[in-house]
């Protein structure tokens, strides 16, 4: 009972891993959204077909979250929290910058490109 009373609350239609903490949470959930940034901050996620994974904000491809591993390229990013799937699902990858890939920010996309090239979604939304 008490997890559908948070679930309607505070969830409503989004998953954990989209809600943030806000001011007028109450202490309670602000406690659970600290534990859920640790929670995150230490899993790695098995892909699937991407569609429940977080892009840069989930550890799937390394040790980190992509936003770690390139903050340069995660800074000007025009939209967060896009699922892998979505970045997969067109050529060229669905990414856009709010700058001008140059220099640094250059380099980071090279290496981060030729890193999901070798990524392979599955069909299932959760690979086993």
């Amino acid at each position: 009972m008490w997890s559908q009373i948070l679930r309607n609350k505070y969830l409503q239609s989004k998953t954990l891993a989209q809600v943030t903490m806000r001011p007028t949470d109450s202490p309670f959930w602000k406690g659970l959204m600290r534990t859920k940034d640790l929670f995150f901050c230490r899993v790695k996620f098995l892909v699937g077909n991407g569609m429940l994974t977080r892009f840069g904000e989930d550890t799937w491809l390394g040790e980190t979250p992509l936003a770690v591993q390139y903050p340069t390229l995660y800074n000007i990013v025009q939209r967060k929290e896009v699922y892998v799937g979505t970045v997969f699902q067109t050529i060229p990858l669905d990414i856009q910058f709010r700058r001008a890939l140059v220099g640094e920010r250059w380099t980071a996309w090279m290496h981060l490109v030729r890193r999901l090239i070798e990524v392979q979604l599955s069909d299932q939304p959760v690979s086993t």
